[in-house]
């Protein structure tokens, strides 16, 4: 817009503490910037700026939101792209900024949902004991390609998967050795299922615990 072109007269630091400016035009306030696109776009005293040069900072200044807002999302922990998006089209933003910032995200290097999955993976195997099946639903209940989660379990060892299973069925069967067989089966398999078990692997195992529950004269 031919009315909005003028020049920057004044940039002064907002008193709230934040690292934010206020933006004068021909002597009026117009609007105010974060210090990261005053930088970025190099906003300085003198500068002439036109409608579509002002048009270019507000957006600028908006994608920067959207950034500030995705970044402090993800210093509490790591977030796949979905939990982002999400995240920020639940905080009102639109669209595109999104998109742009995601992306910008993406190509840096700070989201990445392979390797998002592939942690995710080693730590709930490690820390709750889950088998890969569990682990499947949990990825895409987090927005996890179904390619990406596949890929990633499909390097789980099946020997440390009946391992596993084989651990987590000793814990559970310690709290139920004093309860009759049929109680002991259905409390076990269901457990083990509910951890994500393949279901062959969880009847194998209910035959071995079955045969010591016998010799321990349960």
């Amino acid at each position: 817009m031919e009315d909005d072109a003028g020049e920057i007269t004044r940039i002064e630091r907002q008193k709230s503490g934040l690292p934010r400016y206020n933006i004068h035009i021909d002597g009026t306030y117009r609007f105010s910037v974060h210090e990261d696109v005053l930088v970025r776009l190099a906003l300085s005293k003198g500068m002439r700026v036109d409608g579509e040069e002002i048009r270019r900072i507000l957006a600028e200044e908006e994608q920067n939101k959207v950034r500030q807002s995705a970044f402090r999302y993800l210093g509490y922990r790591p977030r796949t792209v979905r939990e982002v998006e999400l995240h920020l089209t639940a905080k009102g933003y639109e669209p595109d900024p999104i998109r742009q910032v995601i992306t910008e995200m993406k190509n840096q290097g700070f989201l990445d949902d392979r390797r998002f999955a592939e942690a995710w993976v080693e730590e709930r195997r490690g820390r709750k004991g889950y088998g890969a099946l569990a682990l499947k639903r949990e990825l895409e209940r987090k927005g996890i390609s179904p390619g990406i989660a596949e890929d990633v379990l499909s390097r789980v060892d099946d020997e440390e998967e009946r391992k596993l299973a084989r651990e987590t069925a000793e814990k559970r069967y310690r709290r139920l050795v004093g309860e009759p067989w049929p109680k002991v089966e259905r409390r076990l398999g269901q457990y083990l299922l509910r951890r994500g078990f393949e279901p062959p692997l969880v009847y194998g195992l209910l035959q071995e615990f079955r045969m010591r529950h016998r010799e321990e004269g349960g």
